[in-house]
């Protein structure tokens, strides 16, 4: 199927046009243009007579429909080979009939390919960006690698640590020792020493994202085949909560010991493997497939054993969302007057939320949960601004920053979008130097008060890139590495009072995901970030 003859067919139909023209459109030379106009009329599809002398027109007539007969080869395609050859000819800018007609195919066929394993197949709109732990800064990356990675230690929703692959630890003076499980294997086969531990954690703690983070470890090293020594400034038992985060996961080079192995990882499918030797009970599920979908396919979960006809579906917390206001020195909130303004005019629609997505409910109390404390939306005059305010603008958050700029049109507030992609509104923070409003939305891991501590001390995170216009921010987050963990709280309610009080930090809204499976698929829960825990799920014979 050619991309280049259906694009052309979609911007150039029958009438004349320079060579330049339709080189524009199907985006080649116009020496490559000529070529394929050449080809394509051999092969019946157009005519076109040639305009004589630079800059004529060329005169094009179309003999076939080319959507209609692309079409028809695509669905007879899509009934012989697998979803993935043929995402790409699927996300082209079909007419709304024809994308219909493959929307309806695809639910016949997507996931009901018989086999003699048990896999989950599970429909994404995008790719991971990563399967590495120390650059798994988004909830979809994050997820993947907690299937296929493991930790030192696991916490819970109440603040309870216990060993993973560290089955006991001990403080003697200012030195961390870690007792690693024996057995481990990592994907490759190989058993897991303190050798390739020691090495995973130096990796951690010179990592240009996690490096402040651990500043206080001295000194690593393997003290015997199960035994690894992390030296710090001084006993610090903040540290053992750390070690329980995804970015602390293991890692023998791209290879973990998580229950399952990464088989396959492109942008059309990803696959994750059962792993055979894995030192806790070996999952039931043989596969999970994530396969790349267009726009508007069903996101239901899908079995390989058998057709569903019956779904079930399960919500589970998705974080929450908030407005960054960036109060670096050229920022037009750099002034107080200015963040309160725009933060009662965001509390004003805050309710409203719900309108614009049905999984949010408007919140107006913080960003720990239940512990966080009521507060007033700070009082004071209208501003006027200068110049327009600038917005980040992610398809992530589209929905969210196309709601507020329209309240901003209604009060007379100019504004200008700044795009940023996806991926670079997570690895480049590098925008926070010139952006003044941000839509940011966060999910903690199953711990609220360490994930609240990493939310303001990672520097994949946005605050790292505001707190610096904060006076005083900095020492006070210095403070959780010299307090213990079931501490913290106080402090975080203290830095949550200051960001909403002094409006830097916006509550705007929490969320729910909603996942659709089969009924068939049993023992259905989540783990971290409110995602299946795949380790769990089985499919009955």
């Amino acid at each position: 199927m050619d991309a280049y003859l259906f694009r052309l067919w979609k911007e150039c139909r029958d009438g004349a046009y320079t060579i330049s023209d339709m080189a524009e459109a199907i985006h080649l030379s116009p020496k490559q243009t000529k070529r394929h106009l050449a080809r394509w009329q051999e092969e019946g599809w157009l005519t076109y007579t040639s305009g004589r002398g630079r800059g004529n027109l060329t005169r094009l007539e179309w003999l076939r429909h080319v959507e209609r007969d692309l079409a028809k080869q695509l669905l007879e395609r899509m009934e012989k080979e697998s979803v993935e050859a043929v995402t790409n000819q699927l996300e082209w800018d079909w007419s709304p009939a024809q994308a219909g007609r493959f929307m309806r195919q695809l639910e016949k066929k997507f996931g009901y390919v018989q086999t003699s394993s048990d896999a989950l197949i599970i429909p994404r709109r995008r790719h991971f960006l990563t399967t590495h732990p120390l650059e798994a800064a988004d909830i979809h990356s994050a997820h993947l690698v907690q299937n296929v990675f493991n930790r030192l230690f696991m916490i819970d929703a109440s603040g309870e640590v216990t060993g993973e692959l560290a089955h006991h630890y001990e403080w003697q003076g200012s030195t961390l020792v870690l007792f690693l499980r024996k057995g481990v294997r990592f994907h490759d086969g190989s058993l897991m020493t303190s050798k390739d531990v020691t090495k995973s954690l130096r990796m951690l703690v010179q990592s240009d994202a996690y490096r402040y983070m651990y500043r206080h470890v001295r000194h690593i090293a393997s003290n015997g085949t199960y035994r690894v020594d992390v030296t710090l400034d001084r006993r610090r038992n903040s540290y053992i909560p750390k070690l329980s985060m995804i970015h602390t996961s293991i890692a023998k080079g791209s290879v973990g010991t998580g229950p399952f192995q990464l088989d396959r990882h492109d942008k059309e499918k990803t696959v994750l493997l059962a792993f055979e030797n894995y030192f806790g009970v070996r999952a039931l599920l043989d596969r999970v497939e994530f396969i790349k979908v267009p726009d508007g396919y069903d996101p239901t979960y899908r079995i390989s054993s058998r057709d569903s006809k019956e779904t079930g579906h399960i919500s589970t917390p998705s974080g929450f969302g908030l407005v960054i206001l960036n109060s670096h020195p050229n920022s037009v909130f750099a002034n107080e007057e200015a963040r309160h303004y725009m933060h009662r005019l965001i509390a004003e629609i805050r309710p409203e939320i719900g309108t614009l997505n049905e999984r949010r409910t408007p919140n107006d109390r913080g960003f720990l949960g239940l512990m966080s404390e009521t507060y007033r939306v700070p009082e004071g005059p209208s501003v006027t601004f200068d110049r327009p305010i600038r917005i980040k603008q992610t398809d992530f958050t589209n929905d969210t920053t196309d709601w507020i700029a329209e309240m901003l049109t209604r009060h007379g507030i100019a504004y200008e979008f700044v795009p940023i992609s996806f991926k670079d509104s997570i690895h480049d923070k590098m925008y926070y130097e010139y952006v003044d409003l941000v839509v940011h939305g966060e999910v903690f891991e199953r711990n609220i008060t360490l994930g609240f501590e990493q939310f303001m001390t990672n520097e994949y995170s946005p605050p790292h890139k505001v707190f610096p216009h904060i006076e005083g921010m900095t020492e006070r987050l210095g403070q959780f590495d010299d307090l213990p963990f079931e501490d913290w709280l106080p402090l975080h309610r203290e830095i949550e009072r200051e960001l909403k009080e002094k409006s830097y930090f916006i509550p705007l809204y929490n969320e729910e995901r909603t996942i659709p499976f089969p009924v068939e698929l049993k023992d259905v829960c989540v783990d971290l970030f409110g995602y299946f825990d795949f380790a769990k799920l089985w499919i009955p014979s």
